[in-house]
């Protein structure tokens, strides 16, 4: 223990960790940091898509849905927008944000979301879109009318242009 090479090495390796360690630790850290953060987001988006696949049917021609949405969107002017070409938009910051169509089929009328734009990296209509379909439930029960849940739709996203259609 007497050696002075000794203590030269334990000295030298003190200086060597002192000036590596902060940059590792900062560095991994950083990645760990980096990897969570992308695990929320892309939990955030799957379970933000999957809402905005749910779609509903009303048991009822495409007039009488057409009546209840319309008296619904025409209540609400800040969030909701009957479009020219009659689908109805959910504003986030434009009228026509989230697009909402209504599909006649055999079973009744399908009210669903036709596509969306995402701002700061998301879509930011969700929650609108579920209180735009609770309400059509609850106008279409009170009118006697079944509504229920209807089959999922899917969306893809249009990476130049941050917009989501149907799948």
């Amino acid at each position: 223990m007497d050696n002075p090479l000794f203590f030269i090495v334990v000295i030298i390796a003190v200086i060597v960790l002192a000036v590596f360690l902060p940059r590792w630790v900062r560095r991994s850290s950083g990645s760990a940091g980096d990897r969570e953060s992308r695990r929320i987001s892309t939990s955030r988006l799957d379970e933000t898509l999957r809402e905005l696949g749910t779609t509903i049917v009303l048991h009822a021609p495409e007039a009488v849905t057409r009546e209840i949405v319309d008296g619904i969107v025409l209540q609400q002017p800040r969030k909701f927008t009957v479009l020219p070409d009659g689908g109805y938009g959910i504003r986030f910051v434009e009228p026509d944000d989230t697009v909402v169509r209504l599909i006649e089929a055999e079973d009744g009328t399908h009210l669903q979301v036709e596509g969306f734009r995402e701002y700061l990296g998301a879509p930011k209509t969700t929650q609108f879109w579920a209180e735009l379909r609770s309400q059509v439930v609850a106008a279409a029960t009170a009118r006697s009318i079944v509504a229920e849940a209807g089959r999922d739709v899917r969306h893809r996203r249009d990476d130049t242009t941050g917009s989501w259609t149907l799948q």
